[in-house]
């Protein structure tokens, strides 16, 4: 078996990303999986996750870092290396049984032979939505106080510009942060609650996002014809890609 935590500290979408990624090279091996701390998913309200095998045992006492005791049956942790350049670490395809993994794990080549399996895995309830609306998933929260991502004025312009050209007339926000939100959108209807949003975003036949994980796999996976990202990702505001494993084809970057 091999496994992956998902902690408390993590965000709905760095946990699918493991939750994924750790499915997949399962399934590639013939491996069985197990979710350390399954308690823990933030979705749970809303989708049906199939935790795998119990994983007994175990103790991490700082979230992030090695385990002092490994899981009953499990013998070696690998944590994701971050290479850049547009590289995939090697190591996540080749893993050894019996391992417990952990990382950013968010790159679509690490999974994405596997996609209409994962729309099983990850199905949520949609809702109807037309041509001409779009939905802006708007990143706030504790983004406000990181430059390299919190994202400016001119970004969401520049992408409401492009979608208006393409016949959008109406737009709705999903956000973390609706008091930050309205400042950037004062004039668009706001959503804050995390099963909605998620299955919005996933319905949704256009898309304006952040570059917040919480809305790669809804986006993705779902129904949207056109996907505004912001180009470098994570570095928007510094002009460089940090992690080019990030760049999504189905994106489109601005």
């Amino acid at each position: 078996m091999i496994s992956t935590p998902f902690f408390s500290g993590m965000g709905l979408g760095n946990q699918l990303a493991n939750y994924v990624t750790l499915r997949a090279i399962a399934l590639d091996k013939g491996y069985d999986f197990g979710i350390m701390y399954p308690e823990n998913f933030k979705g749970a309200s809303f989708m049906n996750l199939d935790m795998g095998l119990p994983v007994i045992g175990g103790v991490i006492p700082v979230e992030g870092q090695p385990p002092t005791v490994l899981p009953e049956g499990i013998q070696s942790y690998y944590r994701e290396e971050m290479i850049g350049n547009g590289e995939y670490d090697p190591k996540i395809f080749e893993l050894e049984d019996n391992t417990l993994i952990h990382g950013n794990l968010q790159g679509e080549k690490y999974f994405e032979k596997h996609k209409e399996k994962i729309k099983e895995w990850l199905k949520v309830e949609k809702i109807g939505m037309s041509d001409w609306q779009c939905v802006i998933n708007f990143r706030g929260g504790e983004y406000k106080y990181v430059p390299e991502f919190y994202l400016p004025q001119s970004y969401w312009n520049k992408a409401i510009e492009q979608m208006v050209l393409k016949g959008v007339t109406y737009f709705v926000v999903v956000t973390d942060d609706v008091e930050e939100a309205k400042k950037y959108f004062p004039n668009f209807h706001i959503s804050h609650e995390m099963k909605t949003d998620y299955e919005v975003i996933a319905s949704a036949k256009n898309l304006i996002l952040s570059n917040s994980s919480f809305a790669w796999f809804p986006a993705w996976l779902g129904d949207a014809k056109t996907i505004i990202a912001p180009k470098f990702w994570g570095r928007h505001n510094r002009g460089y890609w940090f992690l080019e494993q990030n760049k999504t084809e189905k994106f489109t970057y601005i």
